[in-house]
C-alpha cells in the first residue's frame, strides 16, 4: 500500500501554512559551503538560543548541510538529532514545524545512517501526530513516512510496535498501523515469518484489528489478511487470539469484502432514505407489518445516532448524558447494544480516558455495571476495554481509581478469561506502580481458570510475568508489595503446573531459580 503522505515533498507538508519564510540569506549558504564544520558548530549553538528566529537560522543551516555536506553531520549525528528532537516539541509551532522538516531532510539524505536515531525520533514525531496544530500534525505524519521509507525496515517496524500501536491517542495508533501495514507489504510475509519479530507482529496485528478506532481497525484487519496467507503466521494468530476473537475478525473482514463489492450500505451517522432509491416499492404499498419493522429500525438507528453525538460532544455535561444513555440502553435494549458493540465502543472507550474526571469516573462506573449484563458481547472490544481500565489504575483521584478497580473485577467475573489473561499479560509490560501490582493479582486469579482450558496460554502469557519479577525487571514499587504479589503468582502457577514449573525454571539463571525456591520453600 503506497503511503499517500509520501507523495508530498519534505518541504511542503499537506495543509501546512508556511506563513513567512525562515531567514535564509545567501551569505548563510555561502558560509555553510565554505566551512561546513564551523557552520555546524554555529547551527548547534543557535539551536541552544532562546530566540526563535535564531533557532530557525540554525535549522536552515542543518538542512543546507544535509544537502551539501552530509558527511559533516555524521560526526555529530547524535548531538544533532538530540537538538532537533528537542525543538520538535517547541511551543512555537513554526520552530516545531521547521525541526520536523529538517529531520525529514536528514532521513532522505542519510538514510540507514539514521538507524541509531529511529527510536527517539519516532517517539517525538508520534507525540506530535496528536495534540498539536493541524499543519504540525501533518508534517510529523509525513516525516514518519519518510523515515520508514529510508531507514532499515526492521528498525522502523520495531519503533512502530514499541511506541505507536500502544498509544492512548487514536490518531497515533492510526498512523502507526498505516505505516506498519506499508512496511509489511514492502518486506513481505514470507521474509517476516523467518524473523524474531514474527510472534509479536501477529499479536500486534490481532490487537489493531480489534482497535476501538475504525480506521486503525481497518489497517489491522488488512494485516491479518496478509498474515493468514502464510501458514506460520496463521498458527501464530491462532495462538495469539482466542478462537472467538479470530472468528470475529474474519467475519468482519468477510463482511467488508462483500460491502466493497456491492457498495457500502447506509451509515448510522448518515442515514439514507431508501436502499433502492424508491424505484421499486413506494412506502404506501408496504404491508403494515413491514412498515412497523422499518419504523422500529429507524428508531433504533436514531437512538444510536443520538448516542454517538452525545458521547463525542464538546461539553462534558453532554458527554455525561451520553454515558447515561448508554447505561439506559443496556438495560432496555441490550440486543441493540450487543449488535453494535464495536461501533459504540469506538465512542465510549474515549470516555473511559476522558480529560474530565467526572466523565471518566462515571464511564468506568457504567462500564462496571454493564459488563455483567452484556458479558460475551463485550469480547470483540476486550482489548480496548482492558487498556482503558488499566490506564486508570494509577489515577491520583481515589474515585477514578476505585471505579477502575471495580470495572476490573467485573471484567474478570464476566468476560472470557483466556482473552483477559492474554491482554493483561500484554498490558503488564507497559504498566508501573500500583497498576502493575493490580494487574499481576488479576493474572494470579485467572491462572487456575485458564490452565484448565488452555495450559499453553498460561505458560506463554503468565509465566513470563513471574520471570520478570524474579529477574528484578519489575518497575520500582514498594519491595514488600512486590514480594507479596510475586509470591502469590508463583504459588498459583506451581499449583497448576506442579513439577513442570521446576523444569521451566531449570533454564533460567541461578539467581532466578534461587528466588523461586525461596518463595515456594523448595
Amino acid at each position: 500500500m503506497a503511503d499517500p503522505l509520501l507523495t508530498v515533498t519534505s518541504q511542503t507538508a499537506p495543509g501546512a501554512r508556511r506563513r513567512e519564510e525562515p531567514l535564509r540569506g545567501r551569505g548563510q549558504k555561502d558560509r555553510a559551503s565554505s566551512d561546513p564544520q564551523q557552520s555546524l558548530l554555529e547551527a548547534l549553538s543557535l539551536l541552544g538560543s532562546d530566540d526563535w528566529e535564531l533557532k530557525e537560522k540554525g535549522l536552515f543551516t542543518i538542512q543546507h548541510l544535509a544537502g551539501s555536506h552530509s558527511e559533516v553531520l555524521l560526526c555529530r549525528l547524535r548531538d544533532i538529532c538530540l537538538a532537533l528532537t528537542s525543538e520538535v516539541t517547541n511551543l512555537r509551532s513554526k520552530v516545531s514545524y521547521s525541526a520536523i522538516v529538517t529531520l525529514g531532510e536528514l532521513f532522505v539524505t542519510l538514510k540507514k545512517d539514521m538507524d541509531s536515531e529511529v527510536d527517539e525520533v519516532a517517539r517525538v514525531l508520534l507525540q506530535m501526530v496528536s495534540n498539536s496544530p493541524e499543519f504540525v500534525q501533518k508534517a510529523a505524519s509525513q516525516t514518519l513516512g519518510i523515515m520508514m521509507e529510508n531507514v532499515t525496515p526492521a528498525r522502523a517496524m520495531a519503533a512502530l510496535m514499541d511506541m505507536g500501536v500502544n498509544s492512548r491517542h487514536a490518531p497515533v495508533r492510526k498512523r502507526a498501523a498505516q505505516l506498519l501495514l506499508s512496511l509489511m507489504e514492502r518486506i513481505g510475509v514470507t521474509k517476516l515469518a523467518g524473523t524474531a519479530r514474527a510472534e509479536r507482529l501477529a499479536h500486534v496485528a490481532g490487537k489493531l484489528a480489534q482497535d476501538c478506532h475504525k480506521d486503525t481497525r481497518h489497517y489491522g484487519q488488512e494485516m491479518v489478511k496478509m498474515l493468514l496467507n502464510h501458514q506460520q503466521f496463521k498458527k501464530l494468530l491462532e495462538q495469539s487470539l482466542s478462537t472467538r476473537d479470530l472468528e470475529d475478525i474474519l467475519t468482519r473482514i468477510k463482511k467488508k469484502g462483500m460491502a466493497n463489492q456491492k457498495g457500502e450500505g447506509p451509515s448510522v451517522k448518515e442515514p439514507v432514505k431508501e436502499r433502492n432509491g424508491g424505484s421499486k416499492k413506494p412506502q404506501a404499498t408496504l404491508s403494515s407489518s413491514k412498515r412497523s419493522r422499518h419504523l422500529q429500525l429507524w428508531k433504533k438507528l436514531e437512538l444510536l445516532q443520538k448516542l454517538y453525538h452525545l458521547l463525542e460532544a464538546k461539553a462534558f455535561q453532554t458527554r455525561m448524558e451520553g454515558v447515561e444513555l448508554l447505561l439506559d440502553l443496556c438495560k432496555t435494549s441490550p440486543q441493540l447494544i450487543s449488535t453494535n458493540i464495536v461501533q459504540i465502543f469506538d465512542y465510549f472507550v474515549l470516555r473511559i480516558s476522558d480529560s474530565h474526571k467526572k466523565v471518566k469516573q462515571r464511564a468506568l462506573d457504567v462500564l462496571a455495571e454493564i459488563t455483567g449484563a452484556l458479558k460475551d458481547a463485550l469480547n470483540p472490544v476486550i482489548i480496548g476495554l482492558v487498556e482503558g481500565i488499566t490506564k486508570n489504575l494509577n489515577s491520583k483521584d481515589p474515585r477514578v481509581r476505585g471505579a477502575a478497580v471495580k470495572a476490573l473485577e467485573e471484567s474478570i467475573a464476566h468476560l472470557d478469561q483466556v482473552s483477559l489473561l492474554k491482554e493483561f499479560s500484554y498490558q503488564w509490560n507497559h504498566l508501573s506502580g500500583q497498576a502493575l501490582l493490580d494487574v499481576t493479582e488479576c493474572i494470579t486469579v485467572l491462572v487456575q481458570w485458564v490452565h484448565a482450558r488452555s495450559p499453553a496460554v498460561v505458560q506463554r502469557d503468565a509465566l513470563p510475568v513471574l520471570w520478570s519479577f524474579l529477574e528484578n525487571k519489575a518497575l520500582p514499587v514498594r519491595s514488600a508489595s512486590v514480594r507479596t504479589v510475586a509470591t502469590k503468582l508463583a504459588s498459583a502457577l506451581y499449583k497448576v503446573m506442579g513439577t513442570q514449573l521446576k523444569k521451566c525454571a531449570a533454564s533460567k539463571p541461578p539467581h532466578v531459580r534461587e528466588n523461586l525456591s525461596k518463595m515456594l520453600g523448595w
